[in-house]
């Protein structure tokens, strides 16, 4: 993964506290935060829109087990990814997928499947 991203990756998290890690380094902090609170993850569903300005909105489902809790949870969320030189330079996580088709102006987008 890291060879997809640009050395000054700034990623925003929603599952983390709302984190933002920044850098090689952070991306492996966010891995290990993901770990250290999901005893389980995985993605499903995944979608890719085009967005203006070197943008992609990428929709998924995460389905995952709280370590601490126990609790299953299904998720609907969305990442929009930000490139430079077709390497990510940026990520943010939405909670609400139609909040993230406005921040990429693709609002006209069906959410559905």
């Amino acid at each position: 993964m890291l060879a997809l991203t640009d050395p000054e990756i700034e990623f925003r998290s929603a599952l983390v506290e709302k984190t933002t890690y920044r850098g090689y380094a952070g991306v492996e902090q966010y891995r290990q935060d993901l770990d250290a609170a999901w005893s389980e993850w995985r993605t499903e569903d995944d979608r890719f829109l085009e967005a203006a300005g070197e943008r992609v909105l990428q929709l998924y489902r995460i389905v995952g087990r709280g370590r601490g809790s126990g609790i299953l949870v299904h998720q609907d969320i969305a990442i929009l990814w930000t490139l430079r030189a077709g390497k990510v330079l940026r990520g943010e996580v939405f909670l609400d997928q139609a909040e993230a088709l406005d921040a990429a102006g693709l609002r006209e987008q069906p959410l559905g499947r």
